[in-house]
C-alpha cells in the first residue's frame, strides 16, 4: 500500500487514515482538516509549486490592496487637517478684518498721525483714522476740489504752517491707554457719530508744536477704536491754545484745535 502525506497534520501514513491525528476516519474531527475547510485552501506545505504560485500572488494582491486602503485612510486625514487648516486661517482673518484681533498697539495710530501730520502724509494722516472719519475727509477733499497729493500741504498743515513756521515738528508723550467704560464709550462714540466704537480706549497726550515762529503745547484726549487693520483714531479733543495780544490785536482767529474738535 502506498505512502501518503496526511493533508492535516503532515505526517506519513497508509491506509484509509492517518494515524498520527485520525485524518480520514469518518468520526474523528482534526483541528487542522477543521481550519483548511474553513480557510478553504490548503496548507502552504501540501501546495503543489502552481498553486504556491497562485497563492503567494493573492496575498501580495490584498497586501498591495491593504496598503493602498492605508494610505486613502492618511490621505483623508491628511485633507480633514487640511480642512481645519483652512478654517482656522479663515477664522484669523476674519478676526483681523472685524477689528477682534488688531495688528497694531492702541498708540499705534496716534504716532503714524502726528507723523503724517509733520509730513505732510495723507495717506498715513487716512490710515490712522477710523473709516468713517476718513470718509469724511475724502468727502472734503471732493467739495475742496483738491487732490489727496496736496490737501495736507494746501489746506490741512496751512494753519499750523502758519502758526509755527514751515517745518514745523510735533513731538507727542502720549500716557498709557485707558478702557472706556459702556456708558463712556456711547457718549464719546456719539460726539464723533461713531455707532458702537470697537473696544474703545482714550489717551491723554502732551503734544509740543514747534517751529521757527513759536513753540507751543498742547493737552489733547485722543481716542481710539479696534478697527479692521489695527486700532485707529476716531476722535480728538484738546484744550484751546491762546492767543497772544499781539495776535489778537491783529483780529486773528483761533486756527488751533477746538475744545471739542472731531477728527
Amino acid at each position: 500500500m502506498a505512502t501518503r502525506i496526511c493533508k492535516s497534520c503532515g505526517a506519513e501514513y497508509k491506509g484509509e487514515y492517518c494515524d498520527k491525528c485520525g485524518y480520514g476516519k469518518p468520526d474523528v474531527t482534526s483541528k487542522a482538516l477543521e481550519k483548511m475547510k474553513k480557510d478553504g485552501a490548503k496548507p502552504v506545505r501540501f501546495m503543489t509549486p502552481e498553486e504556491k504560485e497562485a497563492y503567494y500572488a493573492e496575498l501580495k494582491k490584498k497586501k498591495i490592496s491593504v496598503n493602498r486602503n492605508k494610505k486613502k485612510v492618511k490621505a483623508s486625514k491628511g485633507a480633514v487637517l487640511a480642512v481645519f487648516g483652512v478654517l482656522a486661517v479663515i477664522v484669523v482673518i476674519s478676526l483681523f478684518a472685524t477689528g477682534t484681533i488688531s495688528l497694531t498697539s492702541k498708540t499705534a495710530p496716534i504716532e503714524a498721525y502726528f507723523k503724517a501730520i509733520e509730513e505732510k502724509d495723507y495717506a498715513g494722516f487716512a490710515n490712522s483714522l477710523h473709516p468713517d472719519v476718513r470718509k469724511q475727509y475724502e468727502e472734503d477733499i471732493a467739495v475742496l476740489g483738491a487732490t489727496k497729493d496736496n490737501y495736507m500741504s494746501d489746506y490741512y498743515c496751512k494753519d499750523l504752517e502758519d502758526r509755527y513756521g514751515e517745518g514745523f515738528t510735533i513731538k507727542a508723550e502720549l500716557s498709557d491707554p485707558k478702557k472706556l467704560s459702556d456708558d463712556d464709550a456711547k457718549k464719546i462714540g456719539s460726539e464723533a457719530g461713531i455707532d458702537s466704537p470697537k473696544k474703545p480706549y482714550m489717551v491723554d497726550a502732551e503734544v509740543t508744536f514747534s517751529g521757527s515762529k513759536k513753540t507751543e503745547t498742547a493737552d489733547l484726549t485722543i481716542y481710539v477704536s479696534s478697527e479692521p487693520g489695527g486700532y485707529k483714531i476716531f476722535y480728538l479733543k484738546a484744550a484751546e491754545i491762546p492767543f497772544t495780544e499781539d495776535e489778537m490785536s491783529k483780529g486773528g482767529t483761533n486756527n488751533s484745535e477746538s475744545s471739542s474738535q472731531q477728527q
